[in-house]
C-alpha cells in the first residue's frame, strides 16, 4: 500500500470521527428536531466511544495487515532459501555416496589383491621349502647309501636310526619354522605398512634355517668322517651305488616339476601385476575426477555463501522499512487521537436530555475522561510499534561473535590434535609424536617424545583430564590412555566404539567421541575393553573436525559447513541450540577464561589451523567470544 492509500483511509477514518449520523426526522422527540439535515448534530457518548474504538481497531487491523505482508515476504525468502539448501544437499549426499562406493570398490580391490599375493608369496615359500627340503633329502639319502655301502648290516642299521633321530629332530624343528611363517603371515594381514617388518623377520627366519642347515651338514660331515675309518662291504656299496641312480632320477624329475611350476607361478605373477595396474590407473582417473567435482563443489559453496549474504541484506532492509512504517502509522494514531480529544473538548457539557439518556448514565455509574481511553490506544500501538522496531536491535546484541585476538605460527610436523592441561600446551602430530608448548609462546616446542610401542599409530585428536592424556588412533580405530607426565607410556587402550573415529573430547566426567560413519556422538561410560557406550544421535548433516565441552553444552566445529555449533543434551540425542558461521577451519580447539581490564571474566577459544594443502604454515589463533 502507498502513501496514497494511506492518507485515504486516514481521510475516511477523520471523517467518521468528526461527522455524526442524520438526525432523526422532527416530531419524534429530537431536541434538534427544528434543524435542517446538513446541520451539525452532536453525538452521544457511547457512539462517540463505538467510533473511537471502531478507528482504533481498524488502525489496528490496518497495522496487523501490513505486518503479516512482511511476515508473508520474509516467509518467501525463508522458503527459497531453504530450497536451495535443500538441492545443495541432495547433491552433496549423491557426491558422497558416488565417493564411498568407488571407495569401497578400491578397497576391496586392493584387499583382492593383497590377500592374492599373500597367497602366491605362501605358495612360493612353500614350494621354495619343499625344493630345498627335496634337495636335502637328496643330499643325506646320497649321504647315508654311501655310509652304508662301508658298512656293515649291523653298524647300518644302528646308522639308519641315529638317522631317524635326525629326521625327526628336523622335522620339529620344520614345524617350528612353520608355525613361526604362519604367525608371520598372520600378522601381516593387519596393515600393509607392516610388510616390510614381516618381509624381515621372513628372511631372519631363512637365515635361521640356514644356519640350522648347516649345523646339521656339519653334524653329517662328523658322521662321515667317522665312518670313513670303518670297514666297506663290497655288496653293500652295489646296492647303494644302485639306489644313488635311483634318487638322482628322482631328483631329476623332481627338477623339472619344479621348473614347470616355477614357470607357473611367473605367469600368474605377470598377470595378477597387469590387474594392479590397470586398478592403479583407474584409482588415478577416479581421483582427477573427484578433485574436479571438489572444486565445483567449492565454487557452488561459494555462490550459496554470496546468496545468503543477499537475503541477509534483504530482511535487514525490510525490517528497517517496516520500523519506519510502524514509527509513521503511530505518529498518525497520536495525531487522530490528538483530534478526537479536541473534538471531546468542543462539546456541550451536559449530556441529551431524555429518560434512555438518564437510565444509561445511572446504569453506567461514573466513566472516566474520553482522552483517557484515547491516551491508552495509543500508547498501545506506540509500545507495539516499538517492540516491533526494537526485535532487530534485540537479535543483534544478543547474537554470538567471534574475534580475533592472536595468532602463532607453528613449526611443527602435521599436527591434528590439541589439548591444554592448565600449563603447558599439547598438540599431536600424526607420525604419532606428543609436543609440549609454551601457551605464552606456541611457536617453541619445550620438547617432543614419540610413541613407538603402539604398531601403526596416527592420533587425530586429543583431549586432557586430570593427570591422564587421551588419543584417538584412527589407524586402528582405538582410543588410548597415555600418563601425562610420559605421554609415550600406554597406560590402557580399547577398541573405539565406531569404525571412524575423529574427534575426542572431555566433560570432566565422562571422554565423548564423534564418529564419521555412524554419525554419532558417543559417551564413553568406563576405561578400558570392558567400558560401555552411550550412542546420541545427530539429526543435522554435519562433519566435525573438533569439539569441546563448556559447561554443560557441547560446541562442536562443522567443517563441512564451516560453522561453530552448540549442542546441548536432549534425551538420547543432542539439540541444537545455536549455531554461528566460522570460515577459520579448526582440527581441534579448547576454552579458558582471561580477566579483562575491568576484572570480568572473558571467555577465550583456542584454535588449532592446520590448511592440508601446505600453502599455509599450521598456526594457534586464539578469538574472544562475546554473547
Amino acid at each position: 500500500m502507498n502513501s496514497d492509500d494511506i492518507q485515504r483511509e486516514l481521510d475516511d477514518l477523520w471523517k467518521r470521527v468528526s461527522i455524526g449520523p442524520a438526525p432523526e426526522p422532527p416530531g419524534q422527540g429530537s431536541p434538534f428536531s427544528g434543524q435542517g439535515r446538513g446541520s451539525f448534530v452532536p453525538m452521544a457518548p457511547g457512539d462517540l466511544s463505538s467510533m473511537t474504538r471502531e478507528a482504533s481497531l481498524e488502525a489496528m487491523s490496518y497495522l496487523r495487515r501490513q505486518h503479516d505482508a512482511e511476515v508473508l515476504r520474509l516467509r518467501q525468502y525463508a522458503e527459497l532459501k531453504d530450497t536451495s539448501i535443500r538441492e545443495l544437499t541432495d547433491r552433496l549426499r549423491e557426491a558422497e555416496q558416488e565417493i564411498t562406493a568407488l571407495r569401497n570398490k578400491s578397497q576391496r580391490g586392493e584387499e583382492t589383491l593383497f590377500s592374492h599375493m599373500e597367497e602366491v608369496a605362501s605358495e612360493l615359500e612353500d614350494a621354495r621349502k619343499m625344493l630345498k627340503f627335496q634337495e636335502q633329502r637328496s643330499q643325506e639319502e646320497e649321504t647315508l647309501l654311501r655310509q652304508i655301502a662301508e658298512r656293515t648290516r649291523q653298524q647300518m642299521a644302528a646308522e639308519t636310526a641315529r638317522f631317524r633321530e635326525l629326521e625327526g629332530q628336523w622335522s620339529e624343528r620344520e614345524q617350528q619354522y612353520l608355525l613361526d611363517v604362519r604367525e608371520l603371515q598372520a600378522r601381516s594381514e593387519k596393515a600393509m605398512e607392516e610388510a616390510a617388518a614381516h618381509e624381515g623377520r621372513a628372511r631372519q627366519a631363512v637365515n635361521d634355517l640356514r644356519e640350522a642347515k648347516h649345523a646339521i651338514e656339519q653334524t653329517l660331515g662328523e658322521l662321515l668322517k667317522e665312518r670313513r675309518d670303518r670297514e666297506a662291504l663290497d655288496k653293500e656299496r652295489a646296492k647303494a651305488l644302485s639306489r644313488v641312480s635311483e634318487v638322482e632320477n628322482h631328483m631329476g624329475q623332481l627338477q623339472k616339476l619344479w621348473d614347470e611350476e616355477r614357470k607357473q607361478w611367473q605367469e600368474l605373477w605377470d598377470r595378477e601385476r597387469s590387474t594392479w595396474e590397470t586398478q592403479k590407473r583407474e584409482y588415478a582417473n577416479w581421483e582427477g575426477k573427484l578433485r574436479q567435482e571438489r572444486q565445483d563443489w567449492h565454487k557452488q559453496l561459494t555462490g550459496l555463501k554470496e546468496r545468503e549474504a543477499k537475503f541477509h541484506e534483504t530482511m535487514a532492509e525490510s525490517l528497517r522499512k517496516s520500523s519506519q512504517v510502524g514509527e509513521k502509522i503511530t505518529s498518525m494514531l497520536q495525531f487522530a487521537a490528538a483530534k478526537a480529544v479536541d473534538v471531546i473538548s468542543a462539546r456541550p457539557g451536559q449530556a441529551p436530555s431524555g429518560g434512555m439518556g438518564q437510565v444509561g448514565a445511572a446504569g453506567r455509574g461514573i466513566r472516566p475522561p474520553r482522552s483517557l481511553n484515547l491516551r491508552f490506544v495509543g500508547s498501545v500501538a506506540l509500545a507495539f510499534c516499538l517492540l516491533v522496531a526494537a526485535f532487530p536491535v534485540w537479535r543483534h546484541m544478543h547474537r554470538l561473535r567471534f574475534e580475533l585476538a592472536e595468532s602463532h605460527v607453528l613449526i611443527a610436523d602435521s599436527p591434528t590434535g590439541m589439548a591444554y592441561d592448565g600449563n603447558v600446551l599439547w598438540l599431536s602430530q600424526w607420525n604419532g609424536a606428543m609436543v609440549s608448548l609454551d601457551p605464552t609462546a606456541p611457536s617453541e616446542a619445550l620438547f617432543k617424545q614419540a610413541v613407538t610401542k603402539a604398531g601403526i599409530y596416527h592420533p587425530n585428536s586429543i583431549a586432557i583430564w586430570g593427570d591422564a592424556l587421551y588419543s584417538l588412533d584412527t589407524a586402528q580405530s582405538r582410543v588410548m590412555r597415555h600418563s601425562l607426565s610420559q605421554p609415550s607410556k600406554i597406560e590402557a587402550e580399547w577398541p573405539s566404539p565406531g569404525p571412524a573415529p575423529i574427534a575426542l573430547a572431555h566433560d570432566g566426567r565422562n571422554l565423548w567421541s564423534y564418529d564419521a560413519a555412524s554419525r554419532a556422538v558417543y559417551r564413553h561410560l568406563g576405561e578400558g575393553k570392558e567400558a560401555h557406550n552411550e550412542a546420541y544421535k545427530v539429526d543435522l548433516d554435519i562433519l566435525p573436525s573438533a569439539m569441546t565441552w563448556y559447561k554443560e553444552e557441547l560446541w562442536i566445529y562443522d567443517i563441512k559447513n564451516l560453522q561453530m555449533a552448540i549442542f546441548k543434551i536432549k534425551g538420547k540425542s543432542l539439540e541444537l541450540i545455536e549455531a554461528k558461521p566460522f570460515a577459520t577451519p579448526l582440527h581441534a580447539m579448547f576454552m579458558t577464561y582471561r580477566a579483562d581490564k575491568e576484572g570480568k571474566q572473558q571467555l577465550e577459544l583456542w584454535g588449532l589451523y592446520a590448511p592440508s594443502d601446505g600453502d599455509e604454515p599450521s598456526s594457534i589463533k586464539k578469538f574472544r567470544i562475546k554473547r
